[in-house]
C-alpha cells in the first residue's frame, strides 16, 4: 500500500506523500481511524442491507404474482389489507382484445390452528382457480391439482418455525387434517415463498375452499390480474378500460402497484425512518471519530505547520493535505467493513431469515457517504490549522 501511495505522489511538492505519511506515522492512531472509519462504514452498510431485505420481503408476494397490470379497489393501502370487488369486474376485461388471461385473487388474514401446540397464529391465506392460478411461482403453479378439493391447502414451509413443522410432518404420515378459522382443512402439500413484512406464514386454497373457511358466500375478490398480449401497450389498455370500468376499482401497472407496495411500508411504518436514523447515526460516529484523529494530528504537528506558513505554504496547501488525509481513510477503512458486513449479512440470512446480501451498488453508496462524512470532519478539523502561527516556533 505504501508503494502504490508513493507512487501517486498525491499531488504534493517533492513528490512527498505527506497525507500518508502523517496518517501512518502514528501506527496506533492510525489503526484507531481505519477502526472507526469501518465501523461507520459497517453500520452504514448493514442499515442499507436491512432496507434491501425489507424492500424484497415487502414485493415477494406481488413478485410472485401474474400479471402486467393489476386490478384492485380505489382503498387500496398494502397486499394484505385491500377491500375487495365484484370478480365481475375482472371479467368485463376480457372484452378489450389485448387482455390475454385474467387471474382473480382472494386474500385474508386467518386464524391457524398451529398443529405442534394448538396455539392461533395470524396466516395470510390466497384464495386461487387451480387451473387459472394467479401465481407465477413454480412451487404453487405447479400444484394446481392439489387444491381442487375445496378442502385441500397447501403451506408456505418457509413459514416462521413457530407456525409449526408442517413440511415434517407431512414428511412423516403425509397428508393430515388441520384448522383455520375453526374450520377442518387438509394440508396436502407445500410451497415456497418466505416471510414478508405483512406476514410470517401463507397458505394457498382454491376460491371455493377460501371462501368456506372465510364464510364469504359473495363473489368478490381483492386483487385482479390480467396479462396482456403486448405488455408494451399497458398504458394505452389501462386508460382504454379505465374509459368503461365502474369507479368501485382501479387500474394499474405492475411496476405501479409494486411501488405503491413499497411506498406505504416505508412512509407509513417505521421502517423507513429506521434505516435513515440509521444512516445518519453511523455517519456521525464515523465522522466524530474521524474528526478527533485528524484534529489530535494537526495539534501535535502544529509547530511543524507554522513552520511551513513561514516558509511560504498557502492555506490551499494545508486544505488539500487534510482533505486528502479525509479521503484515504474511508477508502482503507471499507475493506474491512466490507469482509465483516458480508459476514453480518450471512448470519442475518442463515439465523434471522432476512433475505439481505452484499451489493456493489450499496457498497459504492457507503463508499460515497463515507468519503462525505470523513470530508465533513476534515473541513471541520482544518479550522485548527488556521490558529498555525508562524510566531509560535520562535
Amino acid at each position: 500500500m505504501t508503494r502504490i501511495i508513493s507512487t501517486l505522489k498525491l499531488g504534493f511538492p517533492g513528490g512527498i506523500p505527506l497525507a500518508w505519511r502523517q496518517l501512518t506515522a502514528e501506527r496506533k492512531r492510525f489503526m484507531v481511524a481505519i477502526a472507526g472509519v469501518s465501523f461507520g462504514s459497517l453500520l452504514m452498510l448493514f442499515q442499507l442491507g436491512i432496507y434491501q431485505a425489507f424492500t424484497t420481503m415487502t414485493q415477494r408476494p406481488i413478485q410472485a404474482l401474474e400479471g402486467d397490470l393489476v386490478m384492485v379497489s380505489p382503498n387500496f393501502e398494502y397486499l394484505l389489507s385491500t377491500p375487495a370487488f365484484p370478480e365481475r369486474r375482472l371479467v368485463q376485461t376480457l372484452a378489450d382484445p389485448e387482455v390475454k388471461a385474467v387471474y382473480p385473487l382472494m386474500i385474508s388474514n386467518v386464524a391457524w390452528r398451529v398443529p405442534d401446540t394448538g396455539e392461533t397464529a395470524r396466516l395470510a391465506l390466497f384464495g386461487v382457480r387451480p387451473h387459472s392460478n394467479a401465481f407465477r411461482l413454480p412451487s404453487i403453479r405447479d400444484r394446481g391439482n392439489h387444491i381442487l378439493s375445496n378442502e385441500n391447502l397447501i403451506y408456505d414451509r418457509l413459514s416462521k418455525p413457530s407456525y409449526g413443522s408442517v413440511h415434517q410432518l407431512l414428511d412423516d404420515s403425509g397428508p393430515f387434517v388441520a384448522e383455520i378459522n375453526q374450520v377442518s382443512v387438509r394440508v396436502v402439500d407445500t410451497f415456497e415463498l418466505g416471510e414478508t413484512l405483512a406476514a410470517y406464514g401463507h397458505a394457498v386454497m382454491n376460491l371455493e375452499g377460501f371462501r368456506r373457511v372465510t364464510g364469504r358466500p359473495d363473489y368478490t375478490i381483492e386483487l385482479g390480474l390480467m396479462n396482456l398480449h403486448n405488455p408494451r401497450q399497458a398504458r394505452d389498455v389501462i386508460e382504454r378500460l379505465s374509459a368503461n370500468l365502474t369507479p368501485d376499482v382501479q387500474l394499474m401497472t405492475r411496476q405501479d402497484f409494486l411501488d405503491m407496495e413499497t411506498t406505504y411500508w416505508m412512509d407509513n411504518t417505521p421502517v423507513g425512518f429506521i434505516v435513515f436514523a440509521g444512516l445518519l447515526i453511523a455517519m456521525l460516529v464515523g465522522a466524530v471519530i474521524v474528526y478527533q484523529i485528524l484534529y489530535t494530528d494537526i495539534n501535535d504537528h502544529i509547530k511543524e505547520y507554522a513552520t511551513l506558513k513561514a516558509m511560504g505554504m498557502s492555506d490551499g496547501f494545508f486544505s488539500m493535505l487534510v482533505l486528502q488525509q479525509a479521503c484515504l481513510l474511508p477508502m482503507l477503512g471499507m475493506v474491512p467493513a466490507l469482509f465483516f458486513s458480508g459476514f453480518m449479512f450471512h448470519l442475518a440470512t442463515t439465523v434471522g431469515g432476512l433475505p439481505t446480501s452484499l451489493t456493489f451498488r450499496d457498497s459504492g453508496i457507503v463508499l460515497l457517504l463515507s468519503i462525505v462524512m470523513c470530508l465533513i470532519a476534515g473541513w471541520l478539523a482544518m479550522r485548527r490549522l488556521k490558529a498555525a502561527d508562524p510566531a509560535d516556533i520562535f
